[in-house]
């Protein structure tokens, strides 16, 4: 069932607080990928449990509302619709396959009702594989989230969390990340001014898209209005947009979900668990047994290239909605896409061989 309402939303407290509560945002280049992301996290409920999602719509057409009501009509799913107003958020950077809906989120305190304490965010390029009730019954304590650790851009700033590493001794390396993962990692001080802003470089860096959100605490220190200013504060610095935001002001007041229930694509990127840039254990899981696939970067597999890793696993879940058999057009070849690609993939092969010879050289000398 999908309700939808103008600008506010007026849940009422039948809402059953035992059954998960998800908040999603998405535009109309999300819909259909939406559609996968409700569906597979509705199928996968423990039977009799029920979902209730939050959609703040930052412009999803009819017709793909259309399409929405039916892969969703016979689930144990219940929508209720938020049409935040734009403009708050219109002066923001935005680029490659983000618009301004990302900033979204980070309204949730203001936007539900005070009393719901906590919610799930799920963002909408993603499947669903385990049970969100397991996620829903974690305690998130007295952090501002729980979220798992950015598989791509794992630590603040890479080369302080080695410098840390090799001045601790008698580390648990079963239970600690691998200074060798950092030759792979997607990139290396997402937070560019750590320094300026007093956060620890060697502190893990954590993924926004899937998250269980403190509203409680939220609400009590008027996050979001921190958040917007710290995005407009730094705006020079801001990477990965509501990212940035989430981080510097969580530094060290986030609790770490198991890596498992947010499987980055960059997973790919480690050679194997032991130059992974989590726990083994942690990793083998992410990469083995994903509670949530969730498809980062630019290269999503709704698009006709480059093909994503996962990409078949998207259209089996993709062809149980409404949306079923539909795949992208072949564009032909384009030199300037080919040639862009490739040199993204020198570089990327570059930077790793160069960051194995700067490590080795930084070891040995």
């Amino acid at each position: 069932m999908i309700h939808q309402r103008a600008t506010t939303l007026k849940l009422t407290k039948d809402v059953s607080t035992t059954s998960p509560v998800v908040l999603c945002a998405a535009d109309e280049s999300y819909a259909m990928p939406l559609a996968v992301t409700l569906h597979s996290a509705a199928s996968n409920l423990t039977e009799g449990e029920h979902l209730h999602v939050v959609l703040l719509d930052g412009g999803i057409s009819e017709s793909s509302w259309g399409g929405l009501r039916e892969t969703l009509s016979d689930l144990p799913i219940t929508i209720d619709v938020i049409r935040p107003d734009l403009k708050l958020v219109q002066d923001l950077s935005v680029s490659h396959h983000i618009s301004h809906s990302a900033y979204l989120r980070l309204m949730a305190d203001q936007l539900l009702p005070e009393w719901i304490d906590k919610v799930i965010y799920l963002d909408s390029d993603l499947i669903v594989l385990d049970d969100l009730c397991e996620l829903w019954q974690m305690d998130v304590g007295d952090h501002y989230c729980l979220a798992a650790v950015d598989i791509s851009c794992p630590f603040v700033d890479a080369s302080t969390f080695v410098k840390s590493s090799e001045s601790q001794v008698g580390t648990d390396v079963s239970d600690a990340a691998s200074t060798s993962s950092v030759p792979y990692v997607g990139t290396l001080t997402p937070i560019r001014n750590w320094r300026e802003l007093g956060i620890d470089g060697a502190a893990h860096y954590f993924n926004s898209g899937v998250m269980v959100l403190n509203l409680k605490r939220w609400r009590e220190e008027g996050i979001s209005s921190r958040l917007f200013d710290c995005l407009r504060n730094n705006r020079e610095y801001v990477w990965c947009w509501d990212q940035y935001a989430l981080n510097v002001v969580f530094a060290g007041q986030w609790g770490k979900l198991p890596a498992r229930w947010n499987q980055g694509t960059h997973v790919y990127a480690y050679p194997d668990e032991t130059q992974a840039p989590i726990a083994a254990s942690q990793f083998v899981q992410m990469r083995d047994n994903p509670a949530i696939l969730h498809y980062t970067s630019e290269y999503k597999p709704w698009n006709f290239r480059p093909f994503h890793p996962a990409r078949r696993r998207f259209y089996q879940h993709l062809d149980q909605t409404a949306f079923s058999q539909w795949r992208p057009e072949n564009p032909g070849f384009r030199f300037g896409e080919w040639w862009t690609f490739n040199i993204v993939q020198l570089i990327r092969r570059w930077t790793v061989g160069y960051r194995k010879w700067f490590s080795f050289r930084h070891v040995n000398r």
